[in-house]
């Protein structure tokens, strides 16, 4: 039982996925949460042998807690919530404290993998642990677990690095990691209660869960005839548990293994891995074309990579493969980072044609599988605590230049610190000399019905650049930091995206804060990565179900000819859909928007927002709110005489409250379209209006006291000198100031008082501040009575962030 949390309005989503998923509704808050049956959503993701119990949705007991994500995130840093499975989990610090489960799938369980976080060592490079199993309250046995591979710091410059393992820069992240192992003894029959338990012997100060999957696998497969095992060549197995580590006394197989290759390759032959974890030390790979290389299944063959730790060579992936079949075996590595100092190289590198991978189990490699070439297929795998991308297929692997019908379907992917599955066309790589290699563009890549949950570093699906793509039935949830579901291009190296089908997705409570952006759960366009450059054509987005976005939840940037039809987004986190999101801008582009419904706007939010004048999109047949009607922020009009903050311009949205040609702002926590504000340092707190232009403008509701003149002092701050930087106007558009020229403050964040006049008529009235040459902040607007004003009496009024 997938069951899955909501991060927002003190709720949590449960999602069950055997095969299919469905979402049901309880009360965060809740010690003993009771699913509800309430189905949102079609079945899609990955059809998997393996049922999925989240923490979150167990019964808690001895005072174990629920830790959940219940608003979006403020810092651009992460959290244990944050990269969670449902944004949520179940913590326990105290002896006897548990969480339990009900065994539902009907079948006997034999075995466990635990997705769990314990802390690490005070130094850095993690601890060991034990967490008690215990089946109908009597205890089974104890759970290997470790955080060895895990818990790396952003602090001290570090920011979105995934090698710095050193506790004292602070803002870890990478908190979860995933220990799989056999129940001993009976399988835990079908409505047996099971429960992982802290007891006194368990020495870790705090155990996370997150998740358990459980399952009861077929016997191990047996050799197949006309194959070579790779016993026959002199690899050793070596059963003792890795635990986050390589075992010290093991014996390297390489040579071994890459022997068999060899002979599998010139007698034409299956190469065969037997039970047992085998184990490839060192720096080197191996490397097979043209064959079959089989296991006995992803729960009983392993191949170990064991790098020696720290690493200062350039790895290559542990398996280079052209024109391969690789099936039912597991991959593991005792890298600690991602980095080559951390020992990380990839799982599989691909190229070819015809090739497949079926039944893979990769963990802690740098990529899983990294793929290129003509009709190749990866499916029916497993991806879990990897440190950058799951599954990437491109047009470069293994010096290739072309990626062209290859599929991706039927994959489970969690915990990635990069994408989960990207579509990754490059146009061209830059070489040592200067010199550009330039690659065919991708074309007719399928992916569908995959299951993409919690990327701590990437997107859940990323379409980047070229052509014919097909992504569809997927379901994507949880990502820590950036966009749930984007197709564009990526960087300024990348292949132009000129077609894709987006159809029948589910993205649950995705997007993220990462670089303080606030972006999107659904992205169609370019400008992925901070690179505002290149072309988005003829992306259609339809039947998708966007849902608890954490900020916006559908976005676009420049694009053109994008039909975004019959798509459905619920309780965004901040707007339904929007042109130009912040840090994402439009300055051009064009849309069909039909056929969409938006639910569930939180106040002060709106259904559909353009921030962008040199963007067309056509709208009909949607199904959401009206847009809201200008009105002062907050209701209440700002007081004249008295303070008005700069960010609590009207709301209306843009070409009615405001009117902006940039969307920057990283201050969207204190107001859904807090499109240019800033956190200010000056004085009191709060935030500031920042990345000024001219031609915009912001217009803020008035009642003015009595009516006379005012002196008008304007809080600004200007790194350098600007000339007839703005002036106040009123409804008509009359210039009230003239133009006000504004001195150096040395920064953005050095806070200066320049003053005018302004003549105000008594009553509420609406003022617009005009932008008329940019460079410069803006954090208030300070009227006082001047001796001609009569019967004032001054106030302030301060914004709700100081």
């Amino acid at each position: 039982m997938l069951t899955i949390p909501r991060p927002r309005r003190l709720a949590v989503a449960v999602v069950a996925a055997v095969g299919a998923l469905c979402v049901s509704v309880l009360p965060a808050a809740a010690q003993e949460p009771s699913p509800t049956k309430e189905a949102v959503s079609p079945a899609v993701g990955a059809a998997t042998s393996f049922s999925v119990y989240e923490a979150e949705a167990g019964t808690p007991g001895g005072g174990a807690a629920v830790r959940s994500l219940t608003s979006a995130p403020t810092t651009q840093y992460s959290s244990a919530a944050l990269e969670a499975s449902g944004h949520s989990y179940v913590h326990l610090d105290g002896t006897g404290q548990s969480v339990q489960w009900t065994n539902a799938t009907g079948q006997p369980i034999s075995f466990l993998n635990v997705r769990a976080g314990i802390p690490d060592s005070a130094s850095g490079g993690g601890v060991t642990g034990t967490l008690d199993l215990y089946v109908d309250g009597v205890f089974r046995q104890a759970l290997d677990l470790n955080s060895k591979q895990s818990w790396v710091y952003e602090g001290n410059g570090n920011y979105n690095t995934s090698d710095n393992q050193n506790p004292a820069d602070g803002d870890p992240r990478v908190f979860w990691d995933e220990s799989h192992t056999f129940v001993t003894g009976a399988p835990i029959p079908a409505g047996a209660t099971f429960s992982l338990r802290k007891d006194s012997d368990n020495s870790a100060s705090f155990y996370d869960v997150d998740s358990v999957d459980v399952e009861n696998p077929p016997a191990p497969r047996t050799q197949p005839a006309d194959s070579i095992s790779i016993t026959s060549c002199g690899a050793v197995a070596d059963d003792n548990p890795t635990n986050g580590a390589a075992d010290s006394q093991s014996v390297d197989s390489r040579a071994a293994i890459q022997s068999c290759i060899d002979q599998a390759q010139q007698q034409g032959r299956t190469l065969w891995i037997p039970q047992g974890t085998f184990y490839v030390k060192g720096t080197a790979g191996l490397d097979a074309q043209g064959i079959t290389i089989a296991g006995a299944g992803l729960w009983y063959s392993t191949i170990y990579r064991d790098v020696p730790v720290p690493n200062s060579t350039p790895l290559a992936a542990l398996f280079d493969l052209t024109s391969c079949t690789v099936r039912d075996f597991h991959i593991d590595a005792n890298a600690v980072s991602r980095s080559t100092v951390g020992g990380d190289g990839g799982a599989m590198d691909t190229t070819g044609t015809d090739w497949l991978a079926d039944g893979i189990w990769t963990q802690h490699t740098m990529s899983g599988f990294w793929a290129s070439g003509t009709g190749g297929t990866v499916k029916n795998s497993r991806l879990t605590s990897v440190w950058a991308d799951g599954i990437n297929v491109n047009n470069v692997s293994l010096g290739a230049d072309t990626g062209n019908d290859l599929t991706v379907t039927n994959n489970f992917v969690r915990g990635t610190g990069d994408d989960a599955i990207a579509i990754n066309s490059v146009n061209y790589n830059t070489n040592g000399d200067g010199s550009k290699t330039y690659y065919n563009p991708m074309t007719n890549v399928t992916v569908s019905d995959n299951t993409s949950i919690a990327p701590w570093g990437g997107k859940g699906v990323g379409i980047y650049g070229g052509s014919g793509h097909q992504v569809k039935d997927n379901y994507i949830s949880d990502t820590a930091r950036y966009i749930g579901l984007g197709a564009g291009r990526f960087g300024v190296n990348g292949s132009d995206l000129l077609s894709a089908t987006v159809t029948g997705n589910t993205v649950v409570r995705s997007g993220g804060n990462a670089y303080s952006q606030g972006q999107p759960a659904l992205h169609i366009g370019n400008g992925g990565d901070g690179q505002n450059t290149g072309t988005v054509d003829k992306v259609t987005v339809t039947g998708n179900t966007v849902t608890d976005s954490l900020y916006d939840g559908i976005g676009f940037s420049t694009s053109t000819n994008t039909l975004l039809q019959d798509n459905t987004v619920n309780d965004p986190g901040r707007n339904g859909i929007v042109i130009s999101p912040p840090f994402y801008p439009a300055p051009t582009g064009s849309a069909t928007i039909t056929g969409n419904t938006v639910t569930g706007l939180d106040p002060g939010t709106s259904a559909f927002v353009n921030n962008s004048t040199g963007f067309t999109a056509k709208l009909s047949d949607n199904h959401w709110p009206p847009p809201a009607p200008e009105g002062p922020y907050g209701g209440t009009p700002a007081a004249v005489p008295g303070t008005v903050q700069a960010e609590d311009y009207d709301t209306g949205g843009q070409g009615v409250a405001y009117n902006v040609t940039s969307v920057n702002g990283n201050a969207n926590s204190y107001r859904a379209d807090g499109v240019d504000l800033d956190n200010t340092s000056d004085t009191g707190g709060g935030h500031n209006l920042g990345w000024t232009g001219p031609g915009q403008w912001f217009r803020y509701t008035v009642d003015v006291a009595a009516a006379g003149t005012y002196t008008l002092d304007l809080r600004v701050a200007a790194p350098s000198a600007v000339a007839g930087a703005l002036h106040l106007s009123d409804a008509s558009g009359t210039n009230l100031t003239g133009p006000v020229d504004l001195p150096a403050t040395g920064d953005w964040q050095t806070w200066s008082t320049v003053t005018t006049h302004v003549t105000l008529p008594a009553g509420r009235q609406v003022l617009t501040l005009d932008q008329d040459t940019g460079g410069w902040n803006i954090n208030y607007l300070n009227f006082a009575a001047s001796s001609d004003t009569p019967g004032t009496a001054a106030t302030t009024l301060k914004s709700s962030a100081t």
